[in-house]
């Protein structure tokens, strides 16, 4: 019955799930390409942005965020400790309560949809709310499959299945996809868009569903041991609420401050937070799904290993974001000019939305560690102190939003977001260390960061220079395949690969510049 996981199994779960989410991203990066062609950057765009953020918002907390923060750990101790029939009691029991409060919840935003775009949304103008009302009335029922399917996934996730959570993202994005395609090709509504997704969102319900049987759960009847670990559950949920997603809540109030900005503001704000969501999504949300319900059972036999296990995870992912980081603000202009341009979504467009994404892949280390710094807590059981942490950094964004977005517009959303990131991570550390007796080892940090750094600047500048050189010889080719190797998205054909090589350098490089790292030698 010991599901451990050891470094190998780590290792091979977080590709597993990372290239789940790859091909999830990959998909993502066609659908907003094709959601910039079909809706375009405007007072459309911001109405379907604006209505499907508030059940993706809710995803945060009854989905994937605080709901599964909180759940897995509990489902873990359950099953350590009594059988999979209590987990099936416990799993009928937080169905009926946090589905029950779904519905009645979605039931009420279908209702006064009006009165909530217009408080999620301050400065829309009426035409933007006529627009976004129809929009959230379907949408709205995504949350309920999608929360159904979290809660599925808690209990897979507790015996190490990765696979089917993972990899249901990929079919939602697939019916995304194929929605815009019939959008731009036979001139669909977006409410027939807004039907397709919520099609999507069933059928990755049912997959988790599937699985949940197969694996030998079922819905039994609530016994006083299911009430006894629900109680324990909500006693993790509660502060979750406010403390898992507080990346995705300060977005939450960039793009609500967004609709004050000039029309499109929002949509480009969203735009560039997704991109930044892609080496986020594919590598360090994956890393820490992983190693969630390992944290929960090493923090019962041996928490003083988890001192190791952070030091080690925040050499991984700075090793992986800060090239990432480098990479994604080098071609940031290109991003948007080669995939998004088009009548609807302009050169400034891009050029707007670029600075945007510079502004949050800065943050992009900070949002990643994150989410391995939160999941330490809550393997600890102090759910406390990290709400208030959150609740602190996201006031800071609020005051950091008002005061930016007044010089950088849109700009300083994205800017105030990732310092909020920061000022979190700062926090997570320190409480770490004075509460629970964290060991920093920062002394052994600092000279990885100077190999780590040595190897950035020898094996980037040698791939910049053949960037550099391969622009200088398609300058030598006709104008039309100039154009076509430069600013379409056959661009992307010749430098994904050579990103790619410049990442598999860096990791067979590693040794060379004594770089250590433990889950991946």
């Amino acid at each position: 019955m010991a599901h451990n996981l050891g470094k190998r199994s780590i290792v091979k779960k977080t590709v597993e799930v990372g290239f789940s989410t790859f091909l999830s991203r990959l998909l993502g990066l066609a659908r907003e390409a094709l959601m910039a062609r079909y809706l375009g950057a405007g007072v459309v765009s911001d109405a379907f942005i604006t209505a499907f953020k508030i059940p993706n918002f809710l995803r945060k907390i009854f989905a994937e965020g605080a709901l599964t923060a909180s759940f897995v750990p509990t489902i873990v101790s359950v099953f350590k400790k009594d059988s999979r029939d209590d987990v099936s009691r416990l799993m009928t029991l937080a169905f009926l309560f946090f589905e029950g409060i779904l519905f009645l919840l979605c039931t009420f935003i279908f209702v006064f949809a009006w009165y909530v775009i217009r408080v999620i949304a301050p400065g829309f103008s009426i035409e933007q709310v006529s627009y976004a009302v129809p929009f959230l009335r379907i949408l709205i029922g995504f949350i309920l499959f999608v929360s159904s399917s979290a809660l599925l996934a808690g209990a897979l996730n507790a015996i190490n299945h990765f696979f089917v959570p993972a990899f249901s993202p990929v079919v939602l994005n697939i019916f995304f996809v194929f929605g815009l395609v019939l959008g731009l090709k036979f001139g669909l509504p977006v409410t027939g868009l807004c039907y397709i997704i919520l099609l999507g969102a069933f059928t990755q319900f049912l997959m988790h569903i599937y699985i949940y049987f197969k694996l030998k759960f079922k819905f039994l009847p609530i016994d006083q041991k299911a009430k006894d670990n629900f109680k324990t559950l909500m006693k993790r949920f509660l502060p979750c609420f406010m403390g898992m997603s507080v990346l995705e809540l300060n977005l939450f109030v960039d793009t609500s401050l967004a609709s004050f900005l000039v029309a499109g503001s929002l949509t480009r704000v969203y735009y560039a937070s997704r991109f930044m969501g892609i080496p986020l999504g594919i590598f360090a949300i994956a890393f820490a799904t992983i190693l969630l319900p390992h944290f929960s059972r090493v923090a019962h036999y041996a928490p003083r290993r988890l001192w190791f296990y952070l030091f080690e995870a925040s050499k991984l992912i700075l090793w992986v974001t800060l090239p990432a980081s480098i990479i994604m603000s080098f071609f940031s202009y290109e991003i948007f000019s080669t995939l998004f341009v088009s009548k609807k979504f302009t050169i400034v467009d891009a050029l707007l939305t670029q600075n945007i994404l510079i502004a949050f892949t800065v943050g992009l280390f900070f949002f990643s560690i994150n989410k391995i710094l939160i999941n330490i807590f809550y393997a600890l059981h102090d759910t406390r102190r990290p709400t208030i942490i959150t609740i602190a950094a996201t006031l800071l964004n609020v005051v950091l939003n008002i005061i930016l977005m007044q010089f950088w517009a849109a700009t300083g959303l994205a800017i105030a977001t990732t310092i909020g990131g920061m000022f979190q991570t700062v926090f997570f550390y320190y409480y770490l260390h004075k509460h629970h007796g964290f060991k920093l080892f920062l002394p052994k940090l600092i000279p990885f960061v100077v190999r780590m750094l040595l190897q950035l600047v020898c094996i980037m500048s040698s791939y910049y220079f053949v960037y550099r050189l391969m622009v200088f010889i398609i300058k030598f080719l006709s104008i039309p395949l100039q154009h076509y190797l430069l600013e379409t998205v056959c661009f992307w054909f010749w430098v994904v690969p050579l990103v790619g090589a410049l990442f598999a350098n860096l990791y067979v490089t590693r040794k060379v510049f004594g770089i250590k790292l433990y889950f991946v030698d």
